[in-house]
């Protein structure tokens, strides 16, 4: 779970969560109300799991699997991608560049 710099406390699951869903820069922290950021490690790593979904479609394909089975494969891996996020979610206090 990440942990803030600036007090040093973990936050939790559903507290990170929330955070990422908003798709917003900034995360304030629960605990300090401090701003803080997603590091530039932390957003490339997250923005491959949000690629999973995407690749499976090609063995999908090749598989020759039905649209109702896609579709609920495509639906298991985009919950599974984002109950797992959060434990990949590390904290900076300053706005990192992408790249």
């Amino acid at each position: 779970m990440p942990t803030c710099k600036n007090c040093g406390r973990k936050w939790s699951w559903f507290d990170s969560i929330k955070k990422l869903l908003r798709f917003r820069k900034k995360m304030k922290c629960n605990h300090c109300g401090e701003i803080q950021y997603q590091s530039t490690s932390s957003r490339n790593t997250t923005s491959l799991f949000v690629l999973f979904p995407i690749i499976t479609i090609p063995f999908s394909v090749l598989f020759n699997l039905s649209p109702t089975s896609v579709l609920l494969l495509e639906l298991a891996i985009i919950v599974v991608v984002i109950l797992l996020m959060p434990f990949f979610l590390k904290l900076t206090d300053k706005d990192e560049p992408i790249w």
